[in-house]
């Protein structure tokens, strides 16, 4: 799971190393753009290539969070470096298959005064096209907190299983049988061996928890920072009354 980590840090330090210097200067020169229309794309194409890129990768996190816990013996084996990088270049492309479109002038990129950045154009529904944009990274989102809600139900469910009790060997004539008997055959070691093996497991249960609530808190974060803009987003799209308040699109578009 390090491996996707690092791969979100690398996409954050992108983006807020090549976007984050041309809205400063747009803010700067009183909310005007200077760089041209093609800059004004690219600028705009990273930073959705990176939204779409972080809300997918965040989705197979929650996914490998799922199988390492409820599917840890195929997580282990299936989940190598090669299975990683794999999920990597899935992500950046399914990334960039959403964020180049608009570079085409499907769903328009240009530079939206209010928000002092060049984005989405977000018109009415009626003529828009980003839209469909807008809808499956939402989608993202709520199929990414599905399955971890799923993860929370399968761990209260373990949690309320009954623990193992020990059954008593039954004896006859000095001759024991039964379930319990099987601890009173050959070396009392490979009692000790077993009794090893179930808390490495529960010890890795326990790691596997604390990676997935990590992952969790940032897939929380994530969606809590983004969820203002995306109602800003929506509420030019369907409503007819008055436009965003001012105050809140600011706060929304920084969060």
């Amino acid at each position: 799971p390090y491996y996707f980590l690092l791969d979100l840090c690398a996409s954050d330090i992108l983006r807020s190393a090549i976007c984050f210097p041309f809205v400063f200067t747009s803010v700067k020169n009183g909310s005007t753009w200077t760089y041209g229309t093609l800059t004004c794309k690219v600028i705009a194409f990273l930073g959705v290539l990176s939204c779409f890129h972080t809300a997918f990768m965040l989705f197979c996190v929650s996914v490998t969070r799922y199988l390492a816990i409820a599917h840890h013996r195929f997580y282990t084996k299936r989940l190598t470096f090669w299975t990683c990088l794999a999920v990597i270049c899935m992500v950046w492309t399914l990334s960039v298959a959403m964020a180049f479109p608009p570079v085409l002038d499907v769903g328009t990129y240009s530079f939206i005064r209010e928000e002092d950045q060049c984005t989405f154009q977000h018109r009415s529904f009626r003529a828009n096209d980003s839209l469909g944009f807008m809808l499956l990274l939402a989608l993202i989102l709520l199929a990414t907190q599905l399955v971890y809600l799923k993860l929370i139900f399968f761990v209260h469910d373990r949690r309320k299983m009954k623990p193992v009790q020990f059954v008593p060997a039954v004896s006859q004539n000095w001759t024991f049988h039964g379930p319990g008997a099987t601890y009173l055959a050959g070396d009392p070691s490979n009692s000790n061996a077993a009794g090893r093996r179930r808390l490495l497991v529960l010890d890795e249960f326990k790691t596997e928890k604390r990676i997935s609530r990590m992952f969790y808190i940032m897939t929380f974060f994530f969606l809590a920072l983004w969820g203002p803009y995306l109602v800003a987003c929506y509420w030019r799209v369907f409503a007819r009354g008055p436009a965003v308040p001012g105050g809140y699109l600011t706060a929304a578009v920084w969060m």
